[in-house]
């Protein structure tokens, strides 16, 4: 078989090196990749959605697979199909359960599935007035794609205007501010829930702990990911069967027969879990149309089922045969991002703040080969060597039997990479 993996990101990596292991594959092929997927499958100059497309009946692609969430909101899967190309990913309408917050909040809130209480403006003096009368901690979220940076979380009224005024009036996330979803922040635990989905059936995967902010401590702004590790320290069954029967599954049958909308893909779950007299009530704080990322990386290296018959099954809505099986032993994943460096012009002061590109990297070639480097944001230089060009650099997967055996290593072979600037998160999986 021929694949196409679309994405350029360490997600995309992870999901090109997991086909590239499946004895099925003959090649694998990626749109439009970075430096060091390149290494691992061969790279498409395809950025456009059609270009793609082309690309894909021209090469006779037998599957394609969409990591990110932009080329899905664009409506790559409608076109694939229009043409007769399988592909796993939702189609364009099914994919505003991510590109709108506002608009999955209301529907969520329809299908009677549990959501904090919320409310959207598209007037920033209308939402400044809610934050001041409701009194107590908010979330303020831009209503698009943010690259998962645009949920700001607020301690205090004068937090939350000010995150009113970043996001609706200075427009940090772009266009994606242009409505805002202000739900109440909750506290208890969460948790990041991945399916495989074919429209009817779940299979639930095993979940990850990944860790957002940007500093150690869980301190510093909203990342797309600093890090994480599976399996997760306490997901349970039961607590597995509460989260299919209480959000998962009336979700997928509720957009389904009131919606019209065929959900097939990955399904990614942002949950709060609360506890009430022993009662645990997952709340949905977001949902995501495809594999998270860094999740992807720790999750992906425990599948042992091949990936390519779980898609032919979403394909076929056989997935209510498949029984995944994964490896009991632990993956933790540590992501070196572009930090505070000096400029001509001053300092730049990191991701996800603005960073600087074009930094060669050392030590790459030193990393243990039973850890897993996956790639981000980086490309080969005029003398062959890697260089930076994003805010998420790389990432190294390690495994160990227990989850402080798995940090060693990862810790240990991150110190062998550098680069100007270079910051991880020590305290990733740290008990």
């Amino acid at each position: 078989m021929k694949i196409l993996v679309i994405g350029s990101g360490g997600r995309d990596h992870a999901i090109a090196w997991k086909f590239k292991r499946s004895p099925r594959v003959k090649q694998v092929f990626v749109a439009h990749g970075n430096g060091g997927i390149s290494e691992t499958a061969t790279c498409v100059n395809a950025k456009s959605i059609e270009e793609m497309a082309d690309f894909a009946r021209k090469e006779r692609i037998d599957l394609t697979f969409v990591g990110p969430e932009k080329p899905l909101s664009a409506g790559i899967v409608d076109l694939f199909q229009g043409q007769g190309l399988p592909i796993i990913g939702p189609d364009k309408r099914t994919s505003r359960l991510e590109s709108s917050k506002c608009d999955t909040k209301v529907m969520l809130r329809e299908l009677g599935i549990p959501i904090p209480e919320f409310a959207v403006f598209s007037d920033p003096e209308e939402a400044r007035s809610y934050v001041r009368r409701v009194g107590y901690p908010v979330v303020v979220k831009a209503d698009g794609l943010a690259a998962g940076k645009g949920s700001l979380v607020c301690s205090s009224v004068e937090e939350a205007e000010k995150a009113i005024q970043e996001i609706m009036v200075e427009r940090v996330f772009g266009e994606a501010g242009t409505r805002v979803d202000i739900e109440k922040r909750l506290f208890g635990r969460e948790l990041s829930f991945f399916c495989f989905c074919d429209g009817y059936s779940l299979v639930p995967m095993v979940a990850a702990q990944d860790y957002k902010r940007a500093r150690e401590n869980d301190e510093g702004k909203n990342t797309g990911g600093m890090g994480s590790y599976s399996p997760h320290p306490w997901l349970t069954d039961s607590l597995v069967q509460v989260i299919m029967s209480r959000v998962a599954e009336p979700l997928i049958r509720g957009v389904r027969e009131k919606y019209e909308m065929l959900y097939r893909g990955i399904l990614y779950l942002g949950l709060m879990l609360t506890e009430d007299d022993g009662e645990v009530t997952p709340h949905v704080l977001e949902i995501n149309i495809r594999l998270g990322d860094p999740e992807a990386q720790v999750i992906l290296p425990r599948l042992e089922t091949d990936l390519v018959d779980i898609c032919e099954a979403i394909l076929t809505r056989r997935l209510g045969e498949m029984n995944p099986v994964w490896d009991p032993a632990y993956r933790l994943c540590l992501i070196a991002v572009s930090g505070p460096t000096k400029g001509k012009k001053g300092w730049y002061k990191g991701y996800p703040d603005r960073y600087k590109i074009g930094v060669p990297i050392q030590g790459i070639e030193r990393i243990d080969p039973e850890c897993l480097l996956f790639h981000s944001g980086t490309e080969k230089g005029a003398d062959g060597g890697y260089i930076t060009t994003g805010g998420r650099v790389l990432c190294v997967v390690s495994r160990g039997g227990t989850l402080a055996e798995a940090r060693e290593k990862a810790l240990r072979e991150m110190e062998k990479v550098s680069f100007e600037g270079m910051y991880f998160r020590r305290d990733i999986g740290m008990a």
